[in-house]
């Protein structure tokens, strides 16, 4: 058994079990002929993992996709090999995904009194696994923002971070203080996902009266302030490792012409033709050198320096910036 394969087995042995055991449970209210066909296409993976075969292409015995997998643990074959119709289905999947993620993503023309802000969002694939948001509260007068990062990439980790909106957007229309806010997300999000799934969060809420800001295991955001920047280290676990997690914020007072940056790793990460990364401290120049700018100019700045810097490597992960200026 390989590598790949093992690792598989190891991951989704669990989840056939539990798929056939909920099938034998529901047995009286489908057919016996189609509870005979579902039961037949667990076993036979089964019968991979026990052999040493699951997780790899019954045509080219290459690894299947691990989020193909995470979709769908009884698939057989890989992308290259499926069938016409299979794959027919799959890209109306992936349009229907990218329009749902589409309609997920802040509005372009959100404005707020003293605010200034822009977001990027550029996912490596038709879909991405990056969570954005920018959202002016009941209040009219505050704003919740926040970056993150679900572990995975493309299909799987789209529906993810879908389950993740989910879960603020509905949080946030209770009005609860902002630690309660992510603590109450990461015991849903928690409940609601698999043990090998969790997603980094920076998150906060810009107020007339400055910003409070909780970092849950995620890229350190940066304050800029003239001539200087601070980061905002974490200050607890990603969400979904625990469900019991416990979160804290930090309170920040923004001054006129300040900026707050999150950003997630596909930035930090990305790589030259060399195999060297971009890295947080070219960041910081880039973004230092259009303090002066809005945070238009500041957000477009990063993406053309990441351009450069890649020269001709496409990039490897889903690449997201939100830059949050404070006017007056």
């Amino acid at each position: 058994m390989s590598a790949a394969s093992a690792s598989a087995a190891s991951l989704f042995a669990p989840q056939l079990l539990e798929r056939r055991a909920r099938l034998l449970a529901a047995s009286t209210s489908v057919s016996a002929a189609y509870l005979g066909e579902l039961i037949g296409e667990i076993d036979a993976a089964l019968e991979r993992i026990d052999n040493g075969s699951y997780g790899l292409c019954e045509s080219c015995h290459d690894t299947i996709e691990r989020d193909r997998l995470e979709c769908n643990p009884l698939v057989r074959f890989c992308l290259d090999h499926m069938s016409q119709a299979e794959m027919q289905a799959h890209q109306q999947d992936l349009e229907l995904a990218t329009q749902i993620q589409s309609k997920l993503l802040p509005a372009s023309d959100i404005a707020l009194d003293n605010w200034d802000m822009q977001y990027r969002y550029q996912p490596v694939g038709a879909v991405g696994g990056d969570y954005c948001e920018l959202m002016v509260l009941g209040d009219r007068r505050s704003l919740f923002f926040a970056v993150g990062d679900v572990a995975g990439k493309g299909v799987a980790a789209s529906l993810l971070m879908t389950h993740l909106s989910a879960i603020f957007r509905s949080l946030l229309s209770l009005d609860l203080p902002l630690a309660e806010v992510v603590t109450r997300a990461n015991r849903l999000f928690c409940e609601g996902t698999a043990p090998a799934h969790y997603a980094t969060l920076a998150c906060g809420r810009a107020t007339p009266d400055g910003v409070e800001i909780c970092n849950a295991g995620h890229c350190a955001p940066l304050w800029l302030r003239q001539g200087a920047t601070e980061r905002l280290d974490s200050t607890g676990l990603p969400l979904g490792l625990f469900c019991g997690g416990q979160y804290t914020v930090q309170h920040l007072r923004l001054e006129a012409g300040d900026s707050l940056v999150l950003y997630s790793d596909g930035i930090t990460e990305a790589q030259d033709p060399a195999g060297g990364e971009y890295q947080e401290e070219r960041l910081i120049l880039s973004l230092q050198d259009q303090f002066h700018q809005c945070a238009q100019a500041m957000a477009d700045s990063v993406l053309r320096d990441v351009g450069r810097f890649r020269q001709t490597l496409r990039p490897a992960d889903d690449m997201t910036l939100l830059v949050l200026r404070r006017l007056r």
